[in-house]
C-alpha cells in the first residue's frame, strides 16, 4: 500500500464510509477503488483515469485533490503526454462522419425549399403590381370621424393603465423573489449566512469537476454526488430553516440564491472547498 493510498483509505473510514458506499458515490468500479489504495495502478485503464479516478475520491472522502497530487506526485503517473484511447478517436471520427452524412441527406431538401420560396416572392410581386395597375388613381379618403377617434383614445387608455399595473405588479414580485444574504461569520473553510426572503431558491452550475453536498440541518440529503462540466441542479429550499452546502471545488462552481450570484464568503484561492451554512429566514 502507498502512502496516497493509505491516506485515501484512512480519510474512507474516518467518514465511516465502505468501498460499496463509495462505489455508488463516485460511479467508479470497486476493484478500480482497491487498486487506488493498494497503489495498483497496472490495472486501470490507462494513465488519465488514475488522476480522474484519484481526485473523485478525494473530493468524496473531503480531501484536497490538488494537494495530494502535489504531495505524491512521484506515487502518481503523469498523464500529460498519454493519447487518448484509441476507441475513444474512432467514436469521435464516426460522429463526425454520421453528421456528414446527415448535412448531405437534408442539403437537397433545403435547395427544394429555397427554390419554393423564390417562386412565391416573384409570384407575389407579380400579383401586387397586377392590383396596383387595375386600382383607380384616387387618393383613398380617411373616413374616421372625430368622435370615433375620441371612442378610440377613451377605450386605450384602460388598456395602457392595465399594462403599467401589471408592470408594476412585475418588479415587485421580482424584488420580492430576491433575497436578503449577509455573512454572519467565517472560520477557515466554514462560514455561515442569513438569508431573508419569500423563497429559498438554489442553483448551481459547473464549469468543472466538482463534488457537490446539499442537506437540510437535520441531516436529511437533497444531494451528494459528482457534478460535471457544464452541469446545473436547482434545489427549491423554501420549507427549511437550516441548509449545509459542501463544496468541494469552488473555483469550478457558480452558486445562486434566489437568482443572485453567490459571492463565496471565503476567498476560493484560499479553501478551494467550503462548507456553507444558510440559516433560512422566510419573510
Amino acid at each position: 500500500m502507498t502512502e496516497l493510498g493509505k491516506r485515501l483509505k484512512e480519510a474512507r473510514e474516518q467518514r465511516n464510509m465502505s468501498l460499496d458506499d463509495l462505489q455508488q458515490i463516485t460511479k467508479i468500479q470497486k476493484r478500480y477503488l482497491i487498486a487506488i489504495e493498494q497503489g495498483n495502478y497496472v490495472i486501470m485503464p490507462g494513465k488519465f483515469y488514475v488522476r480522474a479516478f484519484i481526485r473523485q475520491y478525494a473530493e468524496a472522502v473531503g480531501l484536497d485533490p490538488d494537494e495530494l497530487f502535489e504531495q505524491y506526485a512521484n506515487e502518481i503517473p503523469n498523464a500529460q503526454q498519454e493519447e487518448l484511447p484509441g476507441e475513444l478517436s474512432r467514436v469521435k471520427s464516426r460522429q463526425l462522419s454520421e453528421q456528414g452524412e446527415k448535412v448531405l441527406d437534408v442539403l437537397p431538401k433545403i435547395l427544394i425549399g429555397m427554390l419554393a420560396v423564390g417562386v412565391a416572392v416573384v409570384l407575389w410581386f407579380f400579383f401586387q403590381n397586377r392590383t396596383v395597375n387595375e386600382q383607380p388613381q384616387e387618393q383613398v379618403i380617411n373616413e374616421k370621424t372625430e368622435f370615433e377617434q375620441s371612442e378610440q383614445a377613451t377605450e386605450q387608455q384602460p388598456k395602457k393603465q392595465n399594462e403599467q399595473k401589471r408592470e408594476k405588479e412585475k418588479e415587485q414580485q421580482e424584488q420580492s423573489s430576491k433575497a436578503m444574504v449577509e455573512v454572519v461569520e467565517t472560520n477557515g473553510r466554514k462560514s455561515t449566512l442569513e438569508v431573508i426572503g419569500e423563497q429559498l431558491i438554489i442553483d448551481i452550475a459547473t464549469k468543472g469537476d466538482a463534488w457537490i453536498e446539499v442537506k437540510n440541518g437535520k441531516g436529511k440529503a437533497f444531494a451528494r454526488k459528482m457534478m460535471y462540466a457544464n452541469q446545473t441542479e436547482t434545489f427549491d429550499l423554501t420549507n427549511e430553516t437550516e441548509v449545509l452546502l459542501v463544496i468541494g471545488q469552488t473555483l469550478n462552481t457558480e452558486v445562486k440564491i434566489n437568482g443572485q450570484t453567490l459571492q463565496y464568503p471565503v476567498n476560493p484561492s484560499d479553501h478551494v472547498r467550503q462548507d456553507i451554512t444558510i440559516i433560512y429566514k422566510k419573510q
